[in-house]
Order: structure tokens, then C-alpha cells, then sequence
């Protein structure tokens, strides 16, 4: 008698990769969306009269546009959580071992932070 394989344990991996996409996908959006914006600021606070209020509006804009690409992050990993529980439990206990792509977010920051100047 054949045990049947599940496609489970790859789903788990595809669930993971589009959060890992998602995560770095987000942070690199979110990077070019700060280049951009801060152009214009840059010129604003060249004006005297204007550069104190313009730093404020700067710091305000940094915070909520940070907060936003933060909340899609974070509903990504929700998500991939969410699906994870609903998944069958454990691929071992099917005879399959477990995938050996599984992606440590973590670790990835770590690393990309040590690349940075």
C-alpha cells in the first residue's frame, strides 16, 4: 500500500515565501517612497522661514508613511500565521520530512543590516 503524499509541506513554503516577499518587497518600496519624499523637503528646509515647520511635517510624514508599510508587513505575517493554523499540523507526521527553504525573517534583516555602510 502506497502512503499517499500531501501538498502540504509546500504550501507551507509558498506561504512563507510570498510573506518573505512581501516583508523585503515592502521594505524596498518603502526605501524608494523615502528617497523620493524627502526631495522636496530637502529644498523646503533650505527656505528659513519655513525650515522649522517643514522638519515637523518631514517627521510626521516619515512616521506615517513608515506606519503604513509596518501595518502591510505585519498583516502579511499575520496572514502566513493564519494559513499556517489552518494547514495540517505537522508534515512529519505524514512521512514527509520538513522543507529546507523555510525562511528566517530575522536572520534576513540581520544580514541586510550588516551590508549597509
Amino acid at each position: 500500500m502506497s502512503r499517499k503524499k500531501s501538498l502540504e509541506p509546500h504550501l507551507r513554503g509558498i506561504v512563507d515565501l510570498v510573506s518573505a516577499t512581501l516583508d523585503e518587497g515592502t521594505r524596498q518600496v518603502e526605501g524608494v517612497h523615502r528617497r523620493i519624499a524627502d526631495i522636496p523637503f530637502a529644498v523646503l528646509k533650505k527656505i528659513r522661514p519655513i525650515a522649522p515647520i517643514s522638519s515637523v511635517v518631514h517627521m510626521v510624514e516619515k512616521k506615517i508613511t513608515h506606519s503604513a508599510y509596518d501595518t502591510v508587513r505585519l498583516v502579511a505575517k499575520v496572514g502566513a500565521q493564519a494559513v499556517h493554523n489552518v494547514l495540517p499540523t505537522d508534515p512529519a507526521s505524514q512521512g514527509i520530512s520538513r522543507p529546507e527553504y523555510k525562511i528566517d525573517h530575522d536572520t534576513l534583516r540581520a544580514q541586510k543590516s550588516k551590508k549597509k555602510p
